[in-house]
């Protein structure tokens, strides 16, 4: 499979690491890894309604009506824009845009976490909420990865 690479600028590169850092907090390395995967994803996907005409990293964290609409908890409450990340989370988030995607998250357009703020996760459920063209995938610590149902986005796969 080609890598999928996002051409990406430094201040990309910057947001994308805070929104690993503010969505997977607690999770280590890979839990932002794979949550910064699912972005990327999202870029590279094209798939109409939901990721139609994404092309950079900020359009995908904003989606498309800005930072107050975003799909993001932590760009709707403000917790990204707290996030202070490293050398080597620029790093990380450098080659996932050069297309290092794990490859648990390689069809993966969704994550979210059914538990935000407890100590467990809540079972995963087939689908996500809101999102009926979704399919279970896999978890990790606090977050459900999702996949198109079959059909949905056959270009991306």
């Amino acid at each position: 499979m080609p890598l999928r690479r996002v051409k990406a600028t430094n201040a990309h590169l910057r947001l994308l690491a805070q929104l690993m850092q503010a969505e997977a907090r607690g999770e280590g390395r890979r839990g932002q890894e794979l949550v910064g995967s699912v972005l990327i994803n999202r870029v590279v996907a094209d798939c109409k309604p939901d990721f139609h005409n994404l092309r950079t990293i900020p359009q995908a964290i904003y989606g498309k009506f800005g930072p107050s609409r975003s799909p993001f908890e932590p760009v709707q409450n403000g917790e990204i824009y707290k996030m202070r990340p490293t050398s080597q989370d620029l790093r990380r988030a450098r080659e996932l845009a050069n297309g290092r995607i794990d490859s648990l998250t390689r069809r993966s357009l969704w994550f979210y976490n059914p538990s935000p703020g407890r100590a467990y996760r809540a079972p995963c459920t087939g689908q996500m909420p809101r999102a009926p063209k979704t399919q279970y995938q896999f978890s990790f610590k606090n977050h459900c990865f999702y996949t198109g149902t079959p059909g949905y986005c056959p270009e991306f796969l």
